[in-house]
């Protein structure tokens, strides 16, 4: 599988031009927004682009949709659509559900990142981003990678720097996932702050503890939404069974956020820039046996969000990938040569190139 993964990225790597966004986003939409329901109530801030179409699912999984999106004054407006319909995990009141260390760590394997190395919590680091790409937020992805451990999991975390922190940011974060998926993961999580300003929005106390919330992001602009969004659907049901109050809501964007990798992977957001790292790095072992129970929790034969099912969302996914490049090449050798003959002797020559390369490499 991850053979083939390769050599589809490659193709696009020689084919296609390079300076395609991998996130999805429009430039220049940097800042906070705020987001109103149609009543005039503060329904959620974000810093991050809103765009009509997006979707948002609250703390206590009302479903909206934005109708409209003002980029000069940086606010929207959302209706509420219902409730959203939540993954069943009743498997959660199963002992043997949750017991991950006797399934053998071998088999089971986290990749982790962060997009934004920069990213700091000015209480604790003293600023809000670190310009050389060692942020805060490193501290929080190895807190959760020992946690994961703990929970016999095998956790793969580059710590790649991508600054700056600027438009290109996921371009540059993409490389790493690619290089990442090549150990085959269960997951991919990007380990992210939050740039609203309001720290009480994210400061919360479960189980005696300071810790921060976490905030999901899901790119509704790629192959496989459907799966990344029902990742983050499940991650939420168990966070609300487990420790009611972690998941501080799903937002569902038009962006890609390189979540067109895989059907696993999704962004979190541990607080925001203007709490303590402290709280940010004590969630992270709540998370750990949140992302742990939703992987997998079927181990036992309970639950519905782990390995068998990502495993054939994966080879959907690879198939789409597989067709789309395809269609890509052809119509950009096509663009570039104007003739379907020449478009064809292209495509032949890239193949044999990319042949010799692999053989090279034996």
């Amino acid at each position: 599988m991850k053979r083939i993964i390769s050599v589809l990225l490659l193709l696009l790597a020689i084919f296609l031009p390079g300076g395609v966004r991998a996130d999805g986003r429009e430039e220049g939409g940097e800042g906070v927004w705020t987001v109103r329901t149609e009543q005039g109530d503060t329904l959620l801030t974000l810093s991050d682009e809103v765009h009509v179409g997006d979707e948002y699912i609250s703390s206590d999984n009302q479903r909206y949709e934005i109708l409209s999106a003002d980029a000069a004054a940086q606010t929207a407006v959302a209706r509420h659509t219902g409730a959203q319909q939540m993954p069943d995990v009743s498997w959660l009141a199963q002992e043997t559900a949750i017991v991950v260390s006797t399934a053998g760590s071998n088999d089971l394997l986290v990749a982790m990142y962060s997009t934004h190395s920069d990213e700091s919590y000015v209480p604790s680091d003293g600023t809000s981003s670190d310009e050389a790409g060692d942020g805060g937020i490193y501290d929080v992805n190895r807190a959760l990678k020992e946690a994961l451990e703990a929970r016999g999991i095998r956790v793969v975390l580059d710590e790649t720097p991508h600054v700056p922190h600027d438009s290109s940011a996921y371009k540059r974060s993409r490389q790493t996932a690619v290089s990442l998926l090549k150990q085959s993961p269960d997951a991919l999580l990007d380990i992210h702050r939050d740039g609203i300003p309001d720290p009480d929005e994210y400061e919360t106390e479960l189980q005696g503890e300071d810790v921060s919330r976490v905030r999901l992001l899901v790119g509704r602009s790629n192959q496989n939404a459907a799966e990344n969004k029902q990742f983050a659907l499940e991650l939420k049901a168990v966070a609300d069974n487990e420790y009611p109050g972690l998941i501080k809501d799903i937002y569902i964007g038009k962006g890609t956020y390189n979540q067109d990798l895989m059907p696993n992977a999704i962004l979190l957001e541990f607080g925001t820039h203007t709490i303590s790292k402290d709280r940010a790095i004590a969630s992270t072992e709540l998370m750990a046996n949140v992302i742990a129970d939703t992987l997998y929790g079927d181990i036992s034969g309970a639950a519905g969000g782990g390995k068998t099912e990502q495993n054939k969302s994966a080879g959907r996914g690879v198939l789409f990938l597989g067709i789309t490049v395809f269609v890509l090449i052809v119509a950009f050798a096509f663009f570039q040569t104007g003739s379907g003959k020449q478009a064809w002797e292209r495509i032949k020559r890239g193949a044999h190139e990319i042949t010799a390369v692999r053989q090279k490499k034996k």
